[in-house]
């Protein structure tokens, strides 16, 4: 007599949102890293006095200019999705909100939106900490497609992990 089998279905217990917010963490350590190592000083103030750009050889390489944005678009997307206790639902939720919101802000970096959005985002940020400085981000930014395609690299990738919850099948 066969065993009969049992439908298939993702664990989402606390093993795995743990997980999953470990790695979230994780990710925006190794993004926080290329900041350290890798960039000048200017580029993030708030990091300015642990900055050792200066004194290290280049240590992410090419990889270091889009790794940020992928590392915060998967990172926030895990934490997001291990916040709200759930599985491929939650996560795809998570991953599309992070998509979306990163996306906005290097699409806002275009020399061309970027004028346009000087006149309206002050007054939204204004009274929240360490975003009085929108428009300069935007005015001072950088825009690149690379950074467009490591934001949706590190929500699918974000996604794929919300979807399996790392623990497989119960």
């Amino acid at each position: 007599m066969r065993a009969q089998r049992t439908p298939k279905r993702w664990h989402t217990g606390p093993a795995a949102l743990w997980t999953q917010a470990a790695l979230g963490a994780l990710a925006l350590a190794v993004g926080v890293l290329v900041y350290v190592l890798d960039r000048p000083a200017e580029q993030l103030p708030l990091l300015s006095a642990f900055n050792f750009a200066d004194v290290t050889p280049v240590v992410f390489g090419v990889v270091g200019g889009s790794l940020p944005t992928f590392a915060h678009t998967f990172a926030f997307s895990l934490l997001t999705a291990a916040w709200l206790c759930g599985g491929k639902r939650a996560g795809l939720w998570a991953c599309l909100t992070w998509f979306g919101i990163d996306s906005a802000f290097e699409i806002g970096q275009q020399p061309q939106i970027a004028v346009h959005l000087v006149e309206i985002v002050p007054g939204w940020f204004e009274y929240l900490p360490f975003l009085p400085q929108a428009d300069s981000y935007f005015l001072s930014g950088t825009f690149d497609a690379w950074d467009l395609i490591s934001i949706a690299l590190g929500a699918v990738a974000a996604y794929f992990i919300t979807g399996r919850s790392l623990t497989g099948y119960r």
